[in-house]
């Protein structure tokens, strides 16, 4: 693709050649098409300098599709006023983006991030269309949600596996609601459409020939079901583990908001122990597909994956059980005093939010504050200057076989530790990749690389 780019090719043969790619890709190594075809649309195949983009696409998606998700759930299904949804969007995003278990993976790389951070955005938004369409029942806007959501239906089912697997789900749990509801029979008719079309890619995805040769690497896995189990077990000890106190406190800051708007709802939220038992099960259908195909959980871009759903399915449940307590018979009967909630509160819960931050084990390590150090240490900016001089001796045409000085700042946001780099030997994976990128024949380190 960066070739295409590089011979002066139009958009037409940019997007041919991440095709090609991507039918490479899907017969070699892995059938998730969707994802992979992103992948090979890489900014830095544009210009080295639109990989500082990558970020900002992630962050922006994530945001995005967040806000864009909760203002359907709260405001048009829930009836939130728009000043919750929005403070609620923005402590919510706060979490995604600081405490993601891995900024870089999540973020900053961006193979790793467009495979899941920006999948499950896109997740959020299909949903979204798929609810905005059940609640307009018809016309116009309603026709132009229902084909968002069938095409990103259908692209949402070539991504990660786990995002495939739990939209597949959701979107079967859509169409039985119309059934539960007696909805009219477009509605029911189209429902099934979005599940069925991501049904399709999901299976496209997983019959690739290319599955198999990745997963010989792996000499062997657990059953279909032994999965489910461990699955569960995971899913539990990592709520234990993400359920902080800064975001137990965020959560309680939101309770009056919660127990306000669930009053006005005519649902009565029985069975309170289900919330949670949902949350559980939900977590666990994203962890399933990577503990069967590698008997673990997976990298830090998919504890990301985790995370940003994890943080939605808390503030789910909050509500959930807030809904239940307001529709109690001691609830309705409480002194009207009893049920105020005074600025004192809200006072209080933030001040000892911000304590509760700022006092974490891994405070230096949230987002903002890592790369807050990064850019004061200057770490940053020579980290940028060792790259820009590498990448101007790879992309001099005159030069076949490159060396290049080793880079020894390592941000943690934009290089750690654990990111294999250039080494001295030309035959290393890494080098081969990058003489390969630049069209060179061979590309390494002079001595000194630490």
């Amino acid at each position: 693709m960066a070739q295409a780019v590089r011979e002066g090719g139009s958009l037409w043969d940019v997007l041919a050649a991440a095709a090609r790619k991507t039918a490479e890709i899907y017969t070699s190594w892995q059938g998730t098409f969707s994802a992979v075809f992103l992948m090979a649309l890489q900014p830095a195949a544009f210009g080295e300098s639109f990989y500082a983009l990558t970020p900002w696409l992630m962050v922006g998606s994530l945001v995005f599709s967040t806000f864009f998700f909760l203002k359907e759930i709260f405001v048009r299904w829930l009836s939130l006023e728009e000043a919750g949804w929005v403070s609620l969007s923005c402590a919510l995003c706060f979490f995604l983006i600081h405490f993601a278990p891995n900024a870089f993976e999540g973020f900053f790389w961006y193979n790793g991030s467009i495979f899941y951070t920006f999948f499950h955005s896109l997740m959020l938004c299909t949903l979204t269309f798929v609810c905005k369409f059940l609640r307009l029942g018809k016309g116009p806007q309603a026709g132009l949600c229902a084909a968002a959501a069938s095409i990103l239906a259908f692209y949402l089912g070539g991504g990660n596996y786990p995002t495939a697997l739990l939209s597949c789900l959701l979107l079967l749990a859509c169409f039985l609601w119309t059934l539960w509801k007696r909805r009219p029979l477009v509605q029911r008719a189209l429902t099934l459409l979005f599940f069925l079309l991501e049904l399709a890619a999901f299976l496209i995805s997983m019959v690739a020939p290319g599955n198999s040769v990745r997963q010989a690497q792996f000499t062997s896995h657990p059953g279909a079901l032994e999965s489910i189990v461990l699955a569960l077990g995971a899913s539990v000890r990592f709520i234990t583990d993400q359920t902080t106190l800064p975001l137990l406190l965020m959560l309680l800051f939101f309770t009056p908001l919660f127990c306000k708007c669930a009053k006005k709802l005519s649902f009565r939220f029985p069975l309170p122990g289900l919330a949670p038992v949902a949350a559980v099960c939900l977590l666990g259908v994203l962890m399933t597909p990577p503990i069967y195909a590698m008997t673990n959980t997976g990298a830090g871009r998919t504890q990301d994956l985790y995370y940003d759903a994890f943080c939605l399915l808390a503030a789910g449940v909050v509500f959930y059980l807030c809904g239940w307590l307001t529709h109690l018979p001691a609830a309705k009967h409480a002194p009207q005093k009893a049920r105020e909630i005074s600025a004192a509160f809200f006072l209080s819960v933030a001040l000892f939010f911000v304590l509760s931050v700022c006092c974490t084990e891994r405070f230096v390590d949230l987002t903002g504050v890592s790369a807050l150090r990064s850019l004061i240490s200057r770490e940053a900016q020579a980290y940028d200057a060792q790259v820009d001089a590498q990448v101007a001796l790879l992309e001099d045409p005159s030069l076949t076989d490159v060396v290049l000085e080793p880079v020894t700042y390592r941000p943690d946001l934009l290089m750690p530790e654990a990111v294999p780099m250039l080494s001295e030997d030309p035959e290393n994976q890494v080098n081969q990749r990058v003489a390969t990128f630049y069209e060179k024949d061979s590309v390494r380190v002079s001595a000194g690389n630490p």
